[in-house]
């Protein structure tokens, strides 16, 4: 650890040797000002992070490891979620206007703002933004986000400093959307002219060409070692002393190759803060005092993890046991195995205490769309027996669990290989549907594998999964409308093939449809109250999201939802 260290800031030296020249400031109109205690200008930040990236293009990333490391602390957008409060806040746009019928939204961005490079940032940065995101040749998954009933918004540009979007009918997760991150014309013309955007910043180009607005600036990558990013000297957020912002000069990542190696460069000191596992609470909090640092639990995640039945008529295994499916297409069965599920031992056994028990399809953390008053299902083995005898099922002379028919009831559980967590909860559940009577298989499947199951081969029983969640509903509109392909108790039906399904659907187009916030809270209470009732899928616990940061970081304002760094720019070193 120690000679980590030393590489580091050896080559930090060399860096700040090396800082491009810029061109002069320009006066910025619409500033933003902290209300965070003044800090210290300054200092390194230190971070273990897993995997390389794969791009710097942030139109075209896809995963973590890259977008970790452009969205936000390089690339921004219009606007933005609070870290806290989950609410939109300005970002480049400093003010909206959105038109009475929801269809026309006008953004105002803020006056003075400076790319990396001290170029200005203006209305034709997005305009080209846009025209790259809506190009059919350039792969971007955000294309389909901003598509609005199928098309993308017409786009205009009013002035300079104002940008208007129209489109083809209300939508109200276009502010959701329209977050997407805004890149550099003069930087990226060319390239996307010479039908060159797809390969253009790539992992090995020069760290300088990477221009963005955000409050730090790549400056050097070396795959499998390290990400280095510096402070923005044009940034448009300012402290209280109207000096601009970040305080840090400097951001490093230390790349490596596991979670156990992360956890020992926080435990040694070589890092400020680091995700820390229920697991391991109790380690680290043994380890905190002399470690000179603290632990703050945020509270639950807004990941889910839940248990899916196969309802999907084209299930290849049906041919040889059908009755699978007449089971789980049974309410009562759902629901008997819905009281089967001791969320307490869960909790305690998978996830060291910190967690909390999910009835919902919303994240359990979601303050705007939390529907709190959804049907629940405590755990009680008794009343899974009951509603299983209300269903025909009767158990013989064994103890076994059988159908009308004399069957016995023997169903797969997979999950994916490698999360301890998700093994550790598949086992408890097996464990107490044997209790049941219930003959379970317990599979742990390679991840890639357990999603081809659920997408394209339709060939399991059930599974045991989960999502990343947020704040939006809309943006899960993929997994509860029945054409979706993530609808994964039964996806890409030509017509919802159950009543609740079809309700579930006109919820999702109203929802996205209503221009007032009241009215759209109670479309998805009513999606959150079917699925409850219906159980297509049943809903296990959310862990807590741990985080270990050292003493000296100040101005931090961690959350769930936004983590450690979501306000970076206005951090501190104390020393």
């Amino acid at each position: 650890m120690k000679k980590l260290t030393i590489l580091v800031l050896l080559f930090a030296f060399v860096l700040s040797a090396s800082v491009v020249t810029m061109a002069e400031e320009v006066e910025l109109k619409d500033p933003w000002v902290s209300e965070k205690p003044q800090g210290e200008h300054g200092g390194t930040i230190m971070q273990a992070v897993l995997g390389d990236p794969r791009t710097f293009n942030t139109v075209i990333a896809n995963e973590t490891s890259s977008t970790d490391v452009t969205d936000g602390p390089i690339f921004e957008g219009l606007v933005t979620r609070h870290g806290v409060t989950t609410e939109f806040i300005p970002r480049l746009a400093h003010d909206w206007e959105i038109s009475e019928d929801g269809t026309v939204y006008t953004f105002y961005l803020r006056e003075g703002v400076q790319w990396h490079d001290g170029e200005p940032f203006t209305a034709d940065d997005v305009i080209f933004t846009m025209d790259v995101i809506s190009d059919e040749d350039i792969p971007t998954s955000t294309r389909s986000v901003l598509r609005v009933a199928g098309e993308f918004p017409e786009y205009r540009k009013i002035d300079d400093y104002t940008v208007e979007f129209e489109l083809p009918e209300p939508f109200a997760p276009f502010m959701n959307s329209i977050g997407t991150y805004i890149i550099p014309e003069h930087k990226l013309r060319d390239a996307y002219e010479a039908g060159e955007f797809t390969e253009a910043w790539g992992v090995d180009t020069d760290p300088s060409e990477i221009v963005g607005t955000g409050p730090f600036m790549l400056t050097d990558f070396v795959p499998g070692e390290r990400i280095v990013k510096d402070a923005n000297p044009y940034y448009w957020r300012l402290d209280p002393e109207g000096e601009r912002l970040p305080y840090l000069d400097r951001w490093v990542k230390v790349i490596v190759e596991s979670t156990e190696v992360q956890d020992l460069l926080f435990q040694n000191g070589e890092v400020h803060f680091n995700s820390i596992q229920g697991r391991n609470y109790g380690r680290f909090e043994q380890l905190k005092e002399r470690g000179d640092f603290e632990l703050i639990d945020a509270g639950p995640t807004f990941s889910t993890n839940f248990l899916v039945f196969n309802l999907n008529p084209n299930n290849p295994n049906l041919e040889d046991r059908p009755e699978k499916k007449e089971w789980f297409d049974i309410l009562e069965f759902r629901r008997a195995v819905a009281h089967a599920f001791d969320k307490d031992t869960m909790i305690n056994q998978a996830q060291a205490g910190f967690g909390t028990p999910q009835w919902s399809p919303v994240s359990t953390p979601n303050q705007q769309f939390l529907n709190e008053d959804v049907r629940t299902y405590p755990y009680d083995l008794d009343r899974s027996r009951e509603l299983l005898e209300e269903a025909g099922f009767e158990w013989d002379n064994n103890g076994n669990l059988v159908d009308w028919e004399g069957r016995e009831v023997e169903f797969n559980i997979a999950t994916n290989a490698g999360n301890d967590e998700r093994e550790t909860i598949m086992n408890i559940i097996a464990d107490d549907l044997r209790e049941l009577g219930m003959q379970i298989n317990t599979a742990p499947v390679e991840f890639n594998a357990l999603v081809n199951q659920l997408q394209s081969e339709f060939d399991f029983d059930t599974i045991l999964i989960g999502l990343t969640g947020g704040v939006e509903p809309h943006s899960g509109a993929n997994v509860w409308t029945s054409d979706g392909p993530l609808h994964m108790w039964h996806p890409m039906q030509e017509e919802p093939h159950r009543d609740w399904e079809a309700r579930i659907d006109e919820l999702f187009e109203l929802g996205a449809q209503a221009v007032e916030i009241e009215d759209r809270i109670e479309y998805y209470n009513e999606f959150q109250e079917i699925i409850a009732d219906q159980v297509p899928l049943i809903y296990t616990t959310a862990p807590n999201a741990i985080y270990g940061v050292r003493n000296n970081l100040e101005n931090h304002n961690i959350s769930a939802y936004g983590g450690v760094t979501w306000n970076l720019y206005e951090q501190y070193l104390a020393y």
